[in-house]
């Protein structure tokens, strides 16, 4: 693996999701397991994964150095997959920006 593909890896945004996507499953366990602690990680999962969706979407769109082509899939990735497209984008885009 690459030092550039390490670095797409630490965008503040990807950490941002990965949070989101650990929140989310803690929240879940703790909600099955009775405790009301896990309805406040899932108020607050939600709050974080709709604040790294958002962030997704203006990054992809205002991206400059993506083409149109790779700009639609993205945009529609991101959307589609709400959690877990954005952190596909910053994994696996070509080009980066920090």
């Amino acid at each position: 693996m690459e030092k550039a593909d390490l670095k797409r890896t630490h965008h503040p945004n990807f950490i941002l999701g990965l949070v989101s996507v650990l929140a989310l499953l803690l929240g879940v366990v703790l909600k099955m397991n009775g405790f009301r602690v896990g309805d406040y990680v899932l108020i607050g999962t939600a709050i974080l994964g709709t604040i790294h969706w958002i962030w997704s979407i203006i990054d992809v769109i205002g991206h400059q150095n993506i083409r149109s082509q790779s700009k639609v899939f993205w945009v529609i990735m991101v959307v589609v997959l709400p959690m877990i497209g954005g952190m596909l984008y910053y994994s696996f885009s070509r080009t980066f920006r920090m």
